[in-house]
């Protein structure tokens, strides 16, 4: 069975990556950027993985087939990936060395900011989303306005601008408006699966009810009229997960972000998604993450305490 992995990302602001055959070496972002460690593990993994924060993936070269929530995209130079909190996905590539990209991680809160100054920006997403598809093709010249406003961010981190600066925050949102803008791109054609519209229903159906309790195969199996043990089949099929494991991944994604905002107990939190009762909760949690709850709680407000001190 692929396991699937969440990687915390940042708490505010965002996080930029170059991987290009520019930029040998990423060291200096390890500076400004606070999951560098568990990201770069990552890399030499490539698993099925999730992360609690907005992943934009911007595709320069190589090859690359990226899964996410049942579709798979054969990559190419112009495509951004548009990668939700939470959705399940990974990149499968060839070549290592010849695979370059930048990844942009940003904050839920900063991403509040940037679609509360702009309501367009905010329209385009909700757009973006009703064309079920994650992946986007720009146009050259959208695309190499892109790569320009990367560069001048990554080069004025280099350089030691402050991280947080208004600057750099106005390039990154220069650089989404783009992204987002229906205008800027046009559809991803090398999706290799065709377009299943049932899939599409039965994953919108549970993230719906995902905090329900009686949310399990055989409910939505009769839901959607289809046998138990064909959907179990054509779930995994699709998603490369099983159906109980995919619920429990994104209902302990829930969980992790609930804790480490710390407003109720950690009791109370297991109900609120979806778990039937805490010694569930606790054993699902405890294998995936391999540490409590409550030591996952302990060791976000030690790194909470160090950020502030830092700062």
């Amino acid at each position: 069975m692929k396991q699937s992995i969440l990687i915390p990302g940042i708490n505010k602001g965002f996080e930029i990556h170059d991987f290009s055959k520019k930029n040998q070496s990423h060291d200096w972002l390890k500076k400004y950027n606070e999951s560098t460690r568990e990201s770069s593990q990552l890399e030499s993994l490539f698993r099925l993985h999730r992360h609690d924060v907005l992943e934009l993936l911007v595709f320069l070269g190589g090859e690359c087939e990226f899964f996410c929530e049942g579709k798979t995209y054969s990559l190419r130079r112009g495509d951004i990936v548009v990668i939700p909190p939470y959705a399940v996905h990974q990149a499968i590539v060839k070549n290592i060395n010849s695979y370059e990209r930048f990844i942009v991680s940003v904050s839920e809160d900063l991403m509040d900011d940037f679609l509360s100054s702009s309501p367009s920006m905010k329209e385009n997403i909700v757009f973006q989303k009703t064309q079920g598809s994650f992946a986007l093709h720009l146009h050259s010249e959208n695309f190499q306005e892109i790569i320009s406003l990367l560069h001048e961010i990554t080069h004025r981190i280099k350089s030691g601008e402050d991280h947080f600066s208004f600057t750099i925050n106005y390039l990154l949102f220069q650089a989404l408006q783009v992204i987002f803008n229906p205008e800027s791109s046009m559809p991803n054609l090398s999706n290799k699966d065709e377009l299943d519209h049932r899939f599409l229903s039965i994953l919108e159906y549970i993230e719906s009810h995902l905090t329900e309790p009686d949310l399990s195969l055989d409910t939505i199996s009769d839901y959607f009229h289809l046998n138990k043990y064909y959907f179990s089949h054509y779930f995994k099929k699709n998603m490369n997960l099983p159906f109980y494991r995919y619920v429990s991944l994104k209902r302990l994604s829930f969980a992790v972000t609930m804790i480490k905002q710390n407003q109720i107990s950690i009791e109370e939190i297991a109900l609120k998604c979806g778990f039937p009762d805490y010694s569930s909760f606790y054993r699902l949690f405890k294998k995936e993450y391999n540490l409590s709850p409550k030591n996952l709680q302990k060791e976000y407000k030690n790194l909470l305490s160090i950020s502030t001190h830092n700062l």
